[in-house]
């Protein structure tokens, strides 16, 4: 898991209903102050909760803070902000406790407005370290807070159409900036981010997977060739729930390749097998029960038979997991002791203090319950396991001797999963723990796991099919404990936060199509940007069409959730956008449903820059189709590198192309100049070698998930060298009719660019561009580009290559 720079707010106008109703929910203090003053300074009206009268520790009792919440998240309310500011454990921990029961009494009112066709919103925000917590700025008990972020996601997967969002701001950004980057947060028109961090600088964060592979795709046996273990004779790991399920099957492969000693925490009590399962195989010990029962003259219920069945089951599995680590040659144990107690952890751990060099906590329970009828006591059983289980260990223990803390954490905090606020928002927790926990300990190995779902253990047939039907690949068991074995290498010591599985929600709901709205961007920053200032047309830097409609894209798709733009159809560019330093009035996007068709989303966007006039100025427009999957590429037929006349190999030979820019049949500039070889040229075709860096401009507030605005003005650069060879001077394009997506245009690696499909006419051209790989499999084709031609374009042309080159 990684931090990713996001780039600036698309502001939403008229974000939400007139006369709009806030509800924030506090706990006291200068910023909570602050928040409730910028909100009625816009116009809010805000019911204020105060919960700095809550008791100390959380325990599940929570009738007097349920009749609070109740009271003032009832009506209309069109915003639900929490804050939190825990200092301690135990503050951390209720606080995000309570604001899973927030979340549970604005569910309804929140749903409510959004169903009523405006936005509701559900807002929690820390002051950790600008990073969500990941950056392990604050210590570990008040990263606790961190957690909330599994509640807001949570809450999207239940109710998705309502605007969830957790934000962290840097303590060290002022009060009223704060409160601004709230109100903006609050109004951004993306849709697909649940968690952003603000930093000192202002800059916005969030947390994404980054993919790696872990060595097993290529191995046969569990662990096979992992080097550098580091944890071996001498160390002692206490690991908790370590004698069953998943946890057990971890701790087993770790023994195949360590001499380190286990202790293994577990709550059944082990004793020795009755004489009426000896022999009995698992599948017959319900039978066998049965029949003991009746043996002793009473007469066997289904809640006696399934509690002897369990205990037997569990003793096994106790016996085997011991059993499998002595043979692998490490040292085992086993204490039945319940985590969240104390006393008896101290008891039993106490003994072995000055031995134990590492932790694995993997204890943990679930209470589903989907959040209107999530109840204390739920909420309480989850993080006595996942929080204050850990705590109770490590209050036990030496913490500067411990060289290893692993944590097992779940998907369901990384990405929300209905039914699981309070195990994803423990989980997370951890997640924030680990970060700190490791800046505090540097040389400490300190890992947070978040497992996807196993294929097995808790996932029942049932529950296999419906993860299948929705696309959710279940991690197979010798893969988990692979990545468990390899997170003790050394190469892995630096991974505080990984994800093993796929990086899909498993209940993550559909928002629906997103009603019309206008985004509000400051475009002034990009002036300056080095690739714009490669796009001179004669003496002032131009925004490329490209990036107009990456742009749109960008808001489009980031207000779909889930879904990617795979065709775009009437791209016209009415007025382009000039860098002169005249750029005035409010530049937006205007993003209109169009309806479905074959189960994609379109819709009509356009940018346009409002003046003050009647009407605002149109740049750009064009109907974008939005898809939850991809269409198979098709192949170029007739396309070969090496053929006759077509250039050779790719990557061979001289970069002819490049003088296509020092003659001013292009006028753009080094960063832009993609066009490394002419491989076929002739009046009805072109065929170009292509390769150009895929430089980010705005932190990526201009392209898409398979548009980059950069490598694709190369599909337009195409068609202008073949408009000058057939109309004798420079050419712009006007707009395409239709642009198909397959992949995304590979950054700095060569592919194939061809320009067929001519239709000439006076001063004016009509074409089609096709990207390809070398094999000729389509990555993206744009149809019928219109291009026109004047003699003023080519003199502007020279005057942009004169700029570049005197440069």
């Amino acid at each position: 898991m990684e931090l990713v720079a996001l780039p600036g707010r698309d502001l939403l106008g008229d974000a939400y209903a007139a006369e709009p109703v806030a509800v924030v929910a506090d706990r006291g203090g200068d910023d909570a102050d602050a928040v409730v003053s910028g909100l009625r300074e816009r116009g809010w009206t805000v019911r204020r909760v105060d919960l700095s009268g809550s008791p100390a520790v959380f325990d599940g009792e929570t009738t007097e803070l349920e009749n609070l919440l109740a009271q003032h998240l009832q009506g209309r309310v069109d915003l639900c902000v929490n804050l939190l500011d825990g200092d301690t454990w135990d503050a951390g921990v209720r606080q995000v406790a309570e604001t899973i029961l927030v979340a549970k009494h604005a569910y309804a009112a929140l749903t409510e407005t959004a169903e009523a066709g405006s936005r509701a919103g559900f807002v929690t925000v820390t002051r950790l370290d600008g990073g969500l917590g990941l950056r392990g700025g604050r210590p570990a008990a008040e990263a606790l807070a961190g957690g909330v972020g599994g509640v807001v996601k949570t809450l999207g997967c239940e109710a998705p159409g309502v605007f969830c969002r957790a934000l962290d701001v840097d303590p060290g950004v002022d009060r009223d900036d704060f409160v601004a980057a709230l109100l903006g947060e609050i109004a951004d028109a993306a849709t697909d981010t649940a968690e952003v961090g603000v930093d000192a600088a202002g800059a916005r964060w969030t947390v994404v997977p980054g993919e790696f592979g872990f060595a097993v795709a290529q191995r046969d046996e569990i662990g096979g060739d992992v080097t550098d273990i580091g944890v071996d004779v001498g160390d002692t790991l206490v690991v908790t729930g370590g004698a069953r399920g998943v946890t057990a099957l971890c701790v087993r492969a770790l023994a195949r390749h360590t001499e380190a000693a286990f202790v293994l925490l577990g709550r059944t009590e082990l004793a020795d097998e009755p004489s009426w399962a000896r022999g009995v195989a698992d599948s017959g010990l319900k039978a066998a029960a049965i029949e003991d029962i009746k043996a002793g003259g009473e007469r066997p219920t289904p809640r006696e038979v399934e509690r002897r069945y369990r205990d037997q089951i569990a003793q096994r599995e106790i016996r085997a997991t011991i059993e499998a680590v002595r043979r692998a040659g490490s040292e085992a144990g086993y204490l039945a002791v319940d985590v969240t107690d104390p006393a008896a952890v101290r008891a039993a751990l106490a003994p072995l203090r000055d031995r134990i060099t590492g932790v694995v906590h993997g204890a943990g329970v679930l209470a589903d319950a989907y959040l209107p009828d999530k109840t204390g006591d739920e909420i309480h059983r989850v993080f006595q396991t996942k929080l204050t289980g850990l705590r109770t260990v490590l209050d036990v223990l030496d913490t500067d001797s411990l060289r290893h803390l692993v944590l097992f954490t779940s998907v369901a905090g990384l990405l929300g999963n209905a039914g699981q606020a309070d195990y994803a928002a423990a989980n997370e927790a951890l997640c924030r723990l680990a970060a700190s926990w490791k800046r505090q300990r540097p040389d400490c190995h300190v890992t947070a796991i978040d497992w996807g779902a196993w294929d097995g253990g808790m996932v029942t047939p049932g529950l296999r099919d419906l993860f299948h039907a929705r696309g959710v690949r279940l991690l197979e068991p010798e893969a988990g404990a692979q990545a468990f074995v390899e997170q003790f290498g050394k190469e892995r010591a630096d991974d505080v936060c990984v994800l093993v599985g796929e990086a899909k929600s498993l209940s993550a709901g559909d928002p629906g199509a997103a009603a019309s709205f206008t985004a509000h961007r400051d475009i002034a920053t990009l002036a300056g940007d080095p690739v714009l200032d490669a796009h001179v047309v004669g003496e002032h830097v131009v925004l490329p069409a490209t990036f107009g409609l990456g742009w749109m894209i960008h808001v489009a798709e980031r207000a779909h959730p889930g879904r990617r733009v795979v065709e775009v159809r009437d791209f016209q560019v009415y007025k382009g956008i000039l860098f002169d330093g005249s750029l005035a009035g409010s530049q937006h996007v205007v993003v209109e449903p169009a309806g479905h068709a074959d189960g994609n989303a379109l819709v009509k966007v356009s940018v346009r820059t409002g003046t003050g006039a009647a009407l605002p100025v149109l740049h750009y427009a064009a109907t974008l189709v939005l898809s939850a999957s991809l269409a198979d590429a098709p192949v170029v037929s007739g396309w070969t590198t090496g053929s006759p006349g077509e250039g050779g190999s790719l990557g061979e030979g001289p970069e002819n192309g490049l003088d296509i820019y020092r003659d001013a049949i292009l006028f753009h500039g080094p960063q832009l100049q993609g066009l490394r070889r002419v491989l076929h040229h002739s009046d009805d075709r072109l065929v170009l070698e292509c390769r150009l860096p895929d430089t980010v401009v705005g932190f990526g507030a201009y392209r898409g998930e398979l548009h980059s605005p950069v490598l694709c003005d190369l599909l337009l650069q195409g068609p202008s060298v073949h408009g000058n060879r057939l109309l004798g001077q420079a050419s712009l394009p006007l707009g395409f009719g239709r642009a198909e997506y397959f992949a995304a245009l590979p950054g700095n690696e060569p592919f194939v660019l061809v320009v067929d499909g001519v239709r000439q006419a006076a001063a004016a051209l009509t074409v089609t561009a096709t990207a390809c790989d070398q094999q000729g499999r389509v990555l993206q084709r744009w149809h019928d580009i219109q291009m026109v031609a004047t003699p003023e374009m080519s003199e502007k042309f020279r005057e942009g290559t004169r700029r570049w080159l005197a440069e």
